[in-house]
């Protein structure tokens, strides 16, 4: 059976995100072993919503489409891809101007960290409601409130980084990429890429 271009392209983003997402949980395995069982979903931010956009393409393929799971996991891989790339930034002296393995490692993921921001902005989905937007922000909010006023399961960051400044910027990002994803689906202007 040959597969059109459009699934080699889908199937191809299926498994960079299976395959990035496993990469991911790993990375975060120093945190889950000092992290209660209990919290675990919330640590691996980045790996959860590539894992749920792998999912979100199964589901589409076989014809399913909810339209708040698939907000919450857009503005899930903006948000945390952004949060991402402005760590590796903000800290550009211990993550880029290190050691050579530490510097390689922030170089992969910046790239992959840009691919997963514009993985948000890819899927379309149906106007979503006021609710949806409320339950999004509902969610990322408590994510945050966990992250940095539970007990801080946010990832690590390198040492002497102004926590209090990281969580200003978190809690901002979580509005700014809600409405992002509200305002691109509600106006139809997503990049497609045919799921």
């Amino acid at each position: 059976m040959k597969l059109s271009k459009g699934m080699l392209l889908l199937l191809g983003v299926f498994w960079v995100n299976v395959l990035g997402s496993i990469y991911g949980y790993y990375f975060y395995q120093p945190q889950f072993s000092r992290t209660p069982v209990a919290l675990w979903p919330f640590v691996p931010d980045c790996p959860l919503y590539t894992t749920l956009f792998a999912l979100v393409i199964v589901l589409a393929v076989m014809g399913y489409r909810n339209t708040l799971f698939n907000f919450i996991v857009s503005v899930g891989l903006m948000k945390y891809a952004a949060w991402t790339l402005m760590v590796l930034v903000m800290f550009k002296d211990f993550y880029f101007f290190n050691t050579v393995d530490i510097a390689m490692q922030a170089a992969i993921l910046f790239i992959m960290h840009v691919g997963m921001f514009l993985e948000g902005l890819t899927f379309p989905f149906p106007k979503p409601k006021p609710w949806h937007l409320a339950a999004a922000l509902g969610w990322f909010l408590l994510n945050d409130i966990i992250d940095y006023f539970g007990p801080a399961v946010h990832p690590f960051l390198p040492p002497g980084a102004n926590v209090a400044y990281v969580m200003g910027l978190t809690f901002l990002g979580t509005f700014a990429f809600a409405w992002l994803a509200w305002s691109m689906s509600s106006k139809g202007k997503r990049i497609g890429i045919g799921i």
